[in-house]
């Protein structure tokens, strides 16, 4: 395939992913920022984590919540789950690689929170026992995958939220948890600050 047709392509795919979340995931997104919301007026937190590149996505929710996504307005209560090296190598030094979110949940969550966990195929070790731990601690679980949700998917309680971007190419489903995570900080904005910019 030569360079030009591999754009179009890239960019035809994407957009129709993108199609296809807006037609299928709308009613749950509102549902998930109706959810979030009630945490944050309730004194609750977002915790965000992921994997990788899903990590950074994750972590990019967190930081337009904390700071500001389209206008000025008072931070809201996010925090990023810890990936760094220094605090992997001591929990994995006692616990094991695994459990680098799930010991930080034990710590930092409670049943006023929400677990927002991002994750492209649902399949790595650490997401799944974050989700037990956010089970455990009582925490609610929305979680953005792909495909067919992986072993995430499986762990979700009836309480949780899953948004699924149902396509088999990593790209696309990507570029679709970043423009999810930021129609969910708008809505959020909207609800509690009005809509006007």
């Amino acid at each position: 395939m030569n360079p030009q047709n591999l754009i179009v392509e890239h960019i035809g795919q994407s957009l129709e992913t993108f199609q296809m979340a807006a037609e299928t995931l709308s009613d749950l997104m509102i549902h998930a920022s109706d959810v979030m919301t009630e945490c944050l007026l309730n004194d609750g937190k977002i915790a965000v984590c992921g994997m990788g590149v899903s990590g950074a996505t994750a972590a990019s929710f967190a930081v337009r919540m904390l700071s500001r996504f389209e206008r000025e307005r008072p931070g809201l209560p996010a925090i990023v789950l810890n990936s760094d090296g220094l605090m992997t190598s001591a929990i994995s030094n006692f616990n094991g690689p695994a459990d680098i979110y799930a010991h930080q949940i034990h710590s930092l969550c409670n049943e006023r929170d929400i677990l927002l966990l991002v994750s492209s195929t649902g399949t790595a070790s650490a997401l799944i026992k974050a989700i037990q731990a956010a089970h455990d601690q009582g925490t609610t679980v929305i979680a953005l995958t792909g495909g067919t949700g992986g072993d995430v998917a499986t762990l979700l309680a009836d309480n949780d939220i899953e948004l699924r971007i149902e396509s088999e190419r990593i790209g696309p489903v990507q570029l679709s948890h970043h423009l999810l995570l930021n129609c969910l900080v708008e809505l959020i904005e909207n609800t509690i600050f009005g809509s006007d910019l």
